[in-house]
């Protein structure tokens, strides 16, 4: 498994717990996989740390 893919899936699972612990649901009752793959490409481009893109964007829906 590539770096890429194992960081999309660090990703993921992050972005699913954070949305857990905030609405009571997983990311994908509210956003589609397309809207994920496209946070992720968005938090890598912004060199934010993980952690804190996540939290935030969980914050703003």
């Amino acid at each position: 498994m590539s770096k890429l893919t194992q960081d999309r899936i660090t990703f993921i699972e992050l972005l699913h717990d954070v949305f857990i612990k905030r609405t009571g649901h997983g990311a994908f009752a509210t956003i589609s996989v397309i809207e994920a793959m496209e946070l992720f490409d968005k938090c890598v481009a912004s060199g934010q740390s993980t952690n804190s893109f996540v939290n935030q964007y969980v914050r703003s829906v």
